[in-house]
């Protein structure tokens, strides 16, 4: 009675773990996910190409013109200055009152070329961020109407500079990419993206 109730028992069990393998074997397979599609962008040809970009830096240019204006005016003023120390008497009043001025002079010159060099340089610095944001949001709009997944920096397009063997193993450790085909570039596609966003806003 015992032996009939245990094989009674095992076949039970052998049947739903037939049941189970069944279903698990008849199951349809759960689609393959679609492969991500990558795109790489060269960024300083993009940054040198960009109508933005160029713009930006005639606006610079144009700044660091008026500001050498400046310079070049306080430094005439430092030359009138001295030629004029030769004409009053040494150890006068008027000598002294002279050299104040100068004294003063040259430190309006010192201050010019200060502000001078500070403002270009925080000007340079935030053309390239506005324009590397500029570059990430045109880049995110182009892949979603393109169906782009990622769009990386090639790195390894840029020459490297063999300054020495330091320098140059920090180069070869900086770099994330050994080779990109240049089928997956869409550098030149958003570069006229861009350009044509840069040419709708400034209304042109």
């Amino acid at each position: 009675m015992r032996l009939q109730n245990f094989l009674r028992v095992e076949t039970v069990a052998c049947a739903a773990f037939a049941l189970v393998l069944g279903a698990a074997v008849l199951r349809p397979l759960a689609p393959a996910a679609e492969p991500s599609r990558l795109a790489t962008i060269d960024l300083e040809k993009t940054y040198n190409s960009i109508q933005r970009y160029s713009d930006v830096q005639t606006r610079i240019k144009k700044l660091a013109e008026d500001l050498e204006k400046q310079v070049e005016a306080a430094e005439a003023a430092v030359k009138d200055l001295e030629a004029e120390l030769d004409s009053f008497q040494p150890g006068s009043d008027a000598q002294a009152a002279a050299v104040q001025k100068l004294q003063a002079a040259v430190g309006e010159l010192r201050a010019q070329q200060q502000f001078a060099n500070a403002k270009i340089e925080l000007e340079r610095a935030r053309a390239l961020r506005d324009t590397y944001v500029a570059i990430k949001d045109a880049a995110r709009r182009f892949a979603e109407r393109e169906g782009y997944d990622y769009i990386l920096l090639d790195d390894s397009l840029p020459e490297m500079d063999p300054a020495n063997a330091a320098k140059t193993m920090q180069q070869i450790s900086a770099r994330r990419f050994i080779f990109a085909n240049h089928k997956s570039d869409v550098t030149d596609a958003l570069i006229a993206f861009m350009n044509e966003d840069w040419k709708a806003a400034s209304g042109g």
